[in-house]
């Protein structure tokens, strides 16, 4: 393991997403992970908050049904709930979406439009497996935007801008998205007062320390000069599978971050293995990169700074 702290310095500034968090509500629920966890990070990042509710299509409702009750029913539970946030958070600005159809084809059609979308994890069956047609899955594949996955029984311990002053993991392994999925685990881990545990996954073999084209010090460098004051931990794991050594380095953790897919993903890939993997049983709070991030003020700052190494692979950016 190869750890740097750097001494307290100043910050560069970059650019701040300010679109919408999404995420979508059931029903007037007295416990609903997501949503707690979505408003408080709105409201301590001053974003906008979504509530998205769907109701039945017009052509799948009961006979005899009067649509338009439907519609107003669903209109008056979502209101009601925005009501209820902006009480409990008076700064918090939050809108509505009422969709008729499926929630997740509102959620993907919403996603090209906002900073986050923020669902729980898709619930298992026992007996049979992963139920079809997971929720989490679905959002991870097709979102335009991020997409956070709580863990089934998390609990908010309270105001701590998505995490907790402790760590954020993220896995790399080369690719353009295990890049970018690093460039946010650093911000988040900056913006918690956390500090961030940057794990090399490799496939165990008699090479695999020589089978990650990733630069440690390229690395640490680039992270220090965008966050100059935080704690960096890498760990390159040889001994386990990439997904479980994502698990066992993310048990404590407060987030993970992992890109969609991997450097060994084919054409067209939806969702790798190893986040495939991760999605079934999150660790923790597990946030899901697609699409590279936006381009921030740091990146031609931190391209000059690891320019000449010979590394393989994309420039590093952060910020």
């Amino acid at each position: 393991m190869l750890t740097a702290t750097q001494p307290q310095g100043p910050v560069s500034p970059h650019p701040v997403d300010q679109r919408p968090i999404l995420v979508a509500i059931r029903g007037p629920l007295t416990l609903n992970p997501p949503l707690e966890w979505a408003a408080r990070r709105a409201r301590s990042a001053d974003l906008p908050l979504t509530l998205v509710h769907a109701v039945p299509a017009a052509d799948s409702v009961p006979a005899g049904t009067r649509y338009a009750d439907v519609v107003a029913a669903g209109r008056r539970m979502l209101q009601d709930e925005a009501a209820r946030w902006r009480t409990r958070f008076p700064t918090l600005r939050v809108g509505t979406y009422l969709h008729c159809g499926d929630v997740v084809h509102a959620l993907l059609g919403l996603s090209a439009d906002a900073s986050l979308l923020v669902v729980g994890e898709d619930r298992v069956n026992t007996l049979t497996g992963p139920f079809q047609g997971c929720v989490a899955l679905q959002m991870v594949l097709g979102s335009l935007a991020p997409v956070l996955i709580i863990p089934i029984g998390h609990r908010d311990g309270g105001d701590k801008n998505g995490t907790a002053h402790g760590h954020v993991v993220v896995g790399i392994d080369g690719s353009a998205e295990s890049f970018s999925a690093l460039t946010r685990a650093a911000a988040e881990a900056h913006g918690s007062g956390a500090a961030l545990r940057v794990i090399a996954a490799v496939k165990p073999g008699p090479k695999a320390s020589e089978s990650l084209t990733i630069s440690p010090p390229r690395v640490l460098r680039a992270i220090h000069a965008a966050y100059p004051s935080m704690g960096v931990s890498w760990i390159v794991d040889v001994l386990r599978p990439p997904a479980r050594a994502l698990v066992r380095h993310s048990r404590d953790a407060d987030l993970l971050v992992i890109g969609r897919h991997g450097r060994g993903a084919g054409p067209g890939a939806g969702v790798g293995s190893v986040t495939h993997t991760l999605l079934l049983r999150p660790p923790c709070l597990t946030l899901v990169i697609g699409l590279p991030e936006p381009e921030s003020a740091l990146d031609s700052q931190c391209g000059t700074e690891v320019a000449g190494d010979g590394v393989h692979g994309p420039p590093l950016v952060l910020g």
